[in-house]
């Protein structure tokens, strides 16, 4: 996967995902383009389907994409990042096949999602 540039607002997430997952991009409604956390969580759709029919190379591919855009990520992309995929993917799931997803997590990604947990922990308590 090419290296990706920083993003700013006005990139759409969406035509990255056209270009590296056309068939995620086909799963978006019209109404999500330009739509920064409804173009992720088309892709966190994408992902948990591949995590529930145990499509590990699918999720690879998706979190190696994911890592790359939350590396070049503004406050914007990481903020959707966190809460549209991470948090609503993983946070609380504790299957096996969670629990194997989560350990194919990229080491920036596991970081992000311990502190969305943490977060979340500290609002509960």
């Amino acid at each position: 996967m090419p290296q990706i540039q920083v993003y700013t607002r006005q990139l759409q997430i969406a035509s990255h995902l056209a270009l590296y997952f056309p068939e995620v991009a086909a799963m978006m409604d019209e109404g999500d383009f330009g739509v920064l956390h409804l173009e992720i969580g088309v892709l966190k759709l994408a992902t948990l389907d591949a995590i529930i029919r145990r499509d590990w190379e699918t999720v690879k591919k998706h979190f190696i994409f994911i890592a790359d855009l939350f590396e070049h990520a503004g406050t914007e992309l990481c903020n959707a990042l966190e809460i549209s995929y991470l948090g609503n993917l993983l946070y609380g799931e504790t299957s096996i096949n969670f629990a194997k997803a989560r350990s194919m997590l990229p080491k920036p990604l596991t970081i992000a999602l311990e502190k969305i947990e943490r977060h979340y922990e500290d609002l509960t308590s």
